[in-house]
């Protein structure tokens, strides 16, 4: 039998209508299953051979060089022997099931997701701009016990708080229930920052405003994730990112003619109010629920079991086991008994737990003591601090002399960061996909997670190439434009390696695929909070050429020497468990 035809729909003979099965992740452990002769590896099955139990100690011990990932977690076989792509994971026959949307209803989703993480981005960087107006009406005493200039620094802690708080509670409610409260949040916080009247008004919406941006950091990311196959997802995450680098970014070349210069910063948040109320509207017509757990299939006495690091395992059923129960539809498929809150689009999922949400915090503990994630966190901390080095101080470069540049001309420096992010896209999300595809080929069709690790590789060079080219610029007057080439840089690098990160701390630990972008995203944000007060006296000690140097070598240090420590870390990453490691509510497919 072939059953990898019968699994993806190639097979002539016909499939019997496919019941939809539930799994209680609890209780998976204790049940009692008999696989089908042996336990064998789907690439082995993709071949068609029926003589496998015949040859299994042989066959699969001549390829077991080759296939010796395959059962472990961040490896999937992928392609088979004839060059097709396997879609995985396997949709259910759920209506609500994000794998099963129409094309357009995907759109739908992903223009909501992504219109929301631009307006976000946008409004949280934009008081920067304006501290001209803002200065003016706030004196330094009426801003103790702060400085006027936490309205700058504060909204990076507020992110990384809000990758903390996002995600759990995704867990708990579902994630379009979060996705409309944080988009809610920004609204509210965007529209009330217009009226503040107090210094501590506008702090504490501003504070609000990175709180929002931490979802757009860390749960639309998972949202992405719900709704692609395997192999679009480094496209669909490269989109995301590389728009929000474009747009989020170069918005801010609008902050300027929405503020009279800087001068007027209520009249810019109260039309930026408009954008953050179009994407809540956007996210409650738009965006369905995408938290979904996909059940066990049956058919013809066999048990298709997808595992939440996804992967397919076929079993025979000799007895009624009890592995699995029927249920006659998904709860999500039954309009009957829903309460008022789901009839108005604002219920919980079905498929949410407090407990996944309260175990989600134990494995983000896990997750910052696994060196295989932590060495992503230090990467990443360090390259932001480069983007702070260039950012925060770019405009007080080119205003004095000898340049003194008007304000339009400065906030093109931000547009081209944002072309640097777009650009990011073509890399990533075009050239990297096709040496991913490469890869997988080579390795006879088994994707592994150390295969995203290529995209570091530029990543750390532009990056470090930004750092050098600034410090050189400042200290040697060099002509203005280089400013916009470090800025555009230190953008492309900032992007793609926020794909990269994404792709392997995903990938590599599909179980603590929601913990693991807490950590790496928030607890950048939280380390880069902690650097902005070390920034200004480390560069009026050093100067901007020697930081501008030590940046260089520190993000060549940090991406270039730990990313050979993580393939010679796959053994490590295969080992590293916690009491809570099973837990799958935060998996990449929560089973």
């Amino acid at each position: 039998m072939d059953i990898n035809a019968l699994v993806y729909g190639n097979a002539k003979a016909p499939i019997p209508p496919r019941p939809d099965i539930y799994i209680d992740e609890d209780a998976e452990s204790q049940k009692r299953t008999w696989p089908l002769s042996r336990p064998r590896p789907l690439s082995a099955i993709a071949e068609g051979r029926e003589d496998l139990d015949e040859t299994l100690s042989t066959s699969h011990a001549a390829t077991k060089s080759k296939h010796e990932s395959y059962d472990l977690s961040g490896s999937v076989f992928l392609i088979t022997n004839d060059g097709n792509i396997l879609s995985l994971p396997m949709p259910s026959d759920s209506k609500h099931d994000p794998l099963n949307w129409s094309r357009w209803k995907t759109l739908g989703a992903m223009l909501a997701l992504g219109w929301f993480s631009v307006t976000a981005l946008t409004v949280v960087q934009a008081a920067s701009l304006m501290m001209k107006g803002i200065n003016r009406d706030f004196r330094e005493e009426d801003a103790k016990p702060w400085t006027v200039e936490t309205l700058v620094t504060a909204p990076t802690l507020f992110m990384g708080i809000g990758a903390f708080i996002w995600v759990p509670l995704s867990l708990a409610l579902g994630r379009r229930p979060v996705f409309l409260l944080a988009a809610l949040v920004n609204f509210l916080a965007t529209l009330s920052a217009g009226y503040a009247e107090t210094f501590n008004q506008l702090l504490l919406c501003i504070c609000f405003l990175g709180l929002g941006e931490g979802f757009a950091l860390t749960s639309a990311l998972l949202m992405l994730i719900d709704m692609s196959f395997i192999h679009q997802r480094p496209t669909a995450i490269a989109a995301l990112w590389s728009a929000v680098g474009l747009f989020g970014t170069g918005g801010l070349f609008c902050v300027p003619y929405l503020s009279d210069q800087g001068l007027d910063w209520r009249l810019f948040y109260h039309t930026w109010s408009i954008p953050t109320g179009a994407a809540f509207l956007l996210a409650y017509f738009l965006a369905p629920e995408t938290y979904f757990k996909r059940p066990t299939v049956a058919f013809n006495g066999l048990i298709l079991l997808q595992s939440a690091s996804e992967k397919l395992t076929v079993f025979e059923d000799h007895d009624k086991s009890d592995l699995y129960r029927d249920l006659p539809e998904f709860p999500i498929d039954n309009p009957k008994g829903q309460g008022i809150m789901h009839l108005i689009g604002f219920g919980r999922s079905p498929f949410a737990s407090w407990k996944s949400m309260g175990r989600c915090y134990l494995q983000i503990g896990f997750c910052f003591i696994n060196p295989l994630i932590f060495w992503v966190l230090v990467a990443s901390s360090v390259n932001f601090a480069g983007m702070m080095f260039i950012g925060t101080t770019f405009s007080i470069i080119l205003s004095a002399s000898p340049y003194k540049r008007s304000s339009h001309q400065i906030a093109f420096v931000n547009l081209s960061s944002g072309i640097g992010g777009a650009i990011a896209f073509l890399f990533v999300g075009i050239l990297m996909c096709s040496v991913l595809k490469y890869l997988s080929k080579r390795n006879k069709g088994v994707r592994e997670a150390e295969h995203y690790l290529i995209g570091y590789i530029p990543t750390v060079f532009t990056g470090a190439l930004s750092t050098l080219f600034y410090g050189l610029a400042v200290h040697y007057k060099w002509h203005f434009s280089v400013y916009y080439i470090a800025y555009g840089l230190n953008g492309f690098s900032w992007v793609s390696l926020s794909i990269g990160n994404t792709l392997w701390v995903t990938e590599a630990f599909p179980r603590w695929a929601a913990p693991a972008l807490v950590v790496v995203g928030g607890g950048c944000y939280l380390l880069s909070y902690s650097m902005s007060f070390a920034l200004v006296p480390w560069i009026n000690a050093h100067g901007y050429l020697l930081v501008g140097i030590e940046l260089t070598v520190l993000q060549v240090v940090t991406g270039l020497i730990a990313i050979p420590i993580a393939f010679w870390g796959k053994g490590l990453r295969q080992r590293i468990h916690g009491r809570w490691a099973n837990e799958r509510g935060g998996a990449l497919r929560p089973v």
